[in-house]
């Protein structure tokens, strides 16, 4: 049974790429040039306030030195900008730019026809399987997170 269970989340795992890839071609060519990682950037620096590579990184859960790569690529691409405020010019934060705003609505789209396709099979589902489902979901996430803390060290 166990086997079973891991090849399905394997092909879970597999088939969330794929529609990923697919979502982003359907929702805008905007997205075509980005990978995964860049529109997730985009998307936190649209969303916090004043965004730098630290708040990035542990929002994205990678190292500062994923994220330099990240922004040097936002940067060419015209998607963001660099700023520093007037008491604290050693800090660098970012900014959408209008190119930026662009993938940052793109991406926010692409998850919103997302979540409505998912949703239309969930409400297919009666609750007392919605929640063994929510129940395991929980628990593997949960789990999940504990293997990402001992792999980073932070346990």
């Amino acid at each position: 049974m166990n086997e079973r269970i891991l090849d399905l989340l394997i092909r879970y795992f597999e088939s969330q790429k794929t529609l990923e890839k697919i979502y982003k071609s359907e929702n805008s060519n905007v997205l075509t040039d980005y990978s995964i990682s860049e529109m997730h950037c985009v998307d936190y620096i649209g969303k916090i306030d004043m965004p730098n590579v630290t708040k990035l990184a542990a929002l994205l859960n990678v190292t500062r030195g994923a994220v330099s790569k990240i922004i040097k690529k936002l940067l060419k691409k015209g998607a963001i900008e660099s700023y520093t405020v007037e008491n604290n010019k050693k800090e660098i934060y970012y900014k959408l730019t209008p190119t930026g705003e662009d993938v940052f609505d793109a991406h926010e789209k692409m998850h919103e026809n997302w979540y409505c396709k998912d949703v239309e099979y969930l409400e297919q589902i009666d609750d007392k399987n919605l929640e063994i489902i929510a129940e395991f979901l929980e628990k593997y996430n949960k789990y999940l997170e504990q293997k990402i803390k001992l792999q980073k060290g932070d346990v």
